[in-house]
């Protein structure tokens, strides 16, 4: 955790590095700044041979290990790999003083790594191409959040988001989740229950039902655009 603790503080240097020249160029106001991290703490031990070396040079590796990585998860569930709330979720800041004017506000709508596409191009006005050399593109998934940044919250989001990584997978839709590990599927209502803790899966069998055809399309349409 001490290697940790110094590489954010590393990163906490740089980046105010950056802000700094930033400001003197004039462009720090008119800059959108969208800060994010990797995907849950690992409780994986992972032993690498030849992994030796000072702690926190390149040629050493560690691993956090359950107690750690629960506590850097704490409260969500489970940790990487999975795709459970301490798997996937992640923080979001953004920054952008000439157009957000909502600061310190904590928008509890879902955002995805999809949706960065489809937001800076329509800050930019740019078009998303349909063919490429003659063959057709597949369109963008994800969904822009720039009403969101400019405090002008939208309706709920279009459709679901869908994951599978490893032995996890889930859909979610509005505030219900469904995921799984190694194919057992729980049912959760995000707005009740951001944690986790109650399965609804036997109560609300309707829902899950529902969210499991719609993970099983959205995987085979996947799977046959690999």
């Amino acid at each position: 955790m001490a290697v940790y603790a110094a590489m954010i503080d590393r990163l906490d240097q740089n980046i105010g590095k950056l802000l700094i020249k930033l400001e003197k160029q004039g462009k720090l106001n008119n800059t959108l700044i969208l800060f994010t991290s990797d995907n849950g703490g690992s409780g994986e031990v992972v032993n690498i041979r030849r992994g030796t070396g000072a702690i926190g040079a390149l040629t050493n590796w560690k691993s956090l290990g359950k107690n750690w990585a629960n506590v850097s998860n704490t409260p969500y569930r489970e940790y990487k790999n999975w795709s459970h709330e301490g798997g996937i979720k992640t923080p979001l800041i953004a920054y952008w003083p000439d157009k957000i004017k909502n600061t310190g506000k904590i928008v509890h709508k879902p955002v995805h790594f999809i949706d960065f596409l489809p937001t800076l191009q329509e800050i930019i006005g740019a078009e998303y191409p349909t063919k490429y050399n003659g063959d057709q593109i597949t369109p963008s998934p994800g969904q822009s959040f720039l009403p969101e940044l400019l405090g002008k919250p939208k309706q709920d989001r279009d459709g679901a988001l869908f994951w599978e990584w490893s032995h996890g997978k889930a859909i979610r839709k509005g505030n219900w989740k469904m995921v799984a590990h190694k194919n057992v599927w729980e049912l959760y209502n995000l707005q009740n229950d951001p944690i986790e803790e109650i399965n609804l899966i036997d109560q609300e069998f309707e829902i899950a039902d529902s969210l499991k055809k719609q993970y099983l399309e959205w995987e085979y349409q996947f799977n046959l655009q690999k």
